[in-house]
Parts: C-alpha cells; structure tokens; sequence
C-alpha cells in the first residue's frame, strides 16, 4: 500500500488538533503526547526512506538529505559515516549552567559541512542495520576533497571510533578536544554510551 506523503500528515494532524482546540476538549498534556506520537511514527518511518543498498563497487554521489550526524541518504541509499559514531539526536549536553541539544547541534554541524555542495561516499563493502557504510567527501579547495567524517569529528559532534577507522580519525579528535569545538567545550556522553553499548566503538 502506498504512503501518504508527510505533508498530508501534518496537514491532517494540524487539522485534529485545531478541532480538539476549539471543543476545549484538550490539555496541554494531550498535546505533548500527540507530539511525541508523532515524533516517534516520523523516526520510524525514516529508516524506509533508503530505496537500495549500494552495489558492490558502486560510488554514491549526489545532494544528500542529512539524516543524523553520521548518516544520510543519497541516490536512494542509506549511508551510515565509516570509522566514527556522532551524538545521537536525542542527546543533549552541558554547557556552562545550562544544556543544550547537542544531537541536533551534530545534524547541523553536518548541514552546514555538506552545504549546497555533491556529496560522494565511497562504500566499504560492509552494511549495518541495513545502512551503506562509507566514507563521504565533498569538493575543496583547489581541485581537492574534504573528508566529511573526519570533518565531523573535528567539529566535535562526532569521534573516532578505532574499532572502525584504525585510527584514522584520532588526531582530528584529539584537536577538537584541545580546541574545545562542538561538545568538547561542556560535558557529555559518548554516543555509544548513550545507546547503552559500551566498546560498540572499541572504546
């Protein structure tokens, strides 16, 4: 059976929630849990996005839509960022006396990375949860290519995972770290803490 698109969704929730509002029938409480309803059916329904998985060989390359800090979808295939693990969206951090939506801050840090630029992911071969893992570049200066996973790690959204990368991005984390960029600059959980999965990223 075909979806609706979103827009039709929200269109019709809008619309439920304007008539509840005007019965006088509904509290502040039914609303933040009809949020959270929708919330939770729009983060389920994202992983169906993804049309394919990349065939072997195959370079991904196009203007992604930015799912995470780590993952994106481009030419119809879901894309999880090789060697590193960002905050999840959910996530939030401390800062001074406050804190602050630092998995959000992580998806915008790769928005802004990527820009209006094309975007080229160069799979590994390997899959999880059904996502393509590579690693994913857009254009430089001079002809060059921006590593956007290690990108991600110097903003300080996303780290190193060396059970992964070999490595490879530990020196762009450890310069985030020393410059205080992204949640370096407050306290906060590693990622994998976060889900729970301690060594996930052989930390």
């Amino acid at each position: 059976m075909r979806r609706k698109p979103l827009f039709k969704i929200w269109l019709a929730l809008a619309a439920l929630v304007i008539g509840l509002i005007g019965t006088g029938e509904v509290t502040q409480g039914d609303l933040t849990r009809l949020f959270r309803a929708v919330t939770r059916a729009l983060q389920s329904e994202a992983p169906r996005q993804a049309a394919r998985e990349a065939r072997p060989g195959e370079t991904l390359s196009g203007r992604p839509r930015i799912i995470d800090g780590d993952t994106i979808d481009l030419d119809g295939v879901r894309v999880r960022m090789q060697g590193i693990d960002a905050l999840e969206h959910d996530q939030s951090c401390r800062r001074g006396a406050g804190r602050f939506e630092c998995g959000a801050a992580a998806r915008e840090a790769l928005a802004e990375l990527v820009g209006n630029r094309v975007v080229t992911c160069e799979p590994d071969g390997s899959l999880t949860h059904g996502r393509t893992v590579a690693i994913c570049f857009v254009p430089g200066s001079g002809g060059s290519r921006v590593d956007l996973n290690e990108a991600m790690v110097r903003s300080g959204y996303a780290f190193d995972c060396p059970r992964f990368s070999d490595r490879r991005y530990a020196a762009a984390e450890a310069a985030a770290r020393r410059d205080k960029a992204g949640a370096w600059a407050g306290r906060f959980d590693f990622p994998w803490s976060h889900r729970d999965r301690a060594g996930a990223c052989g930390r």
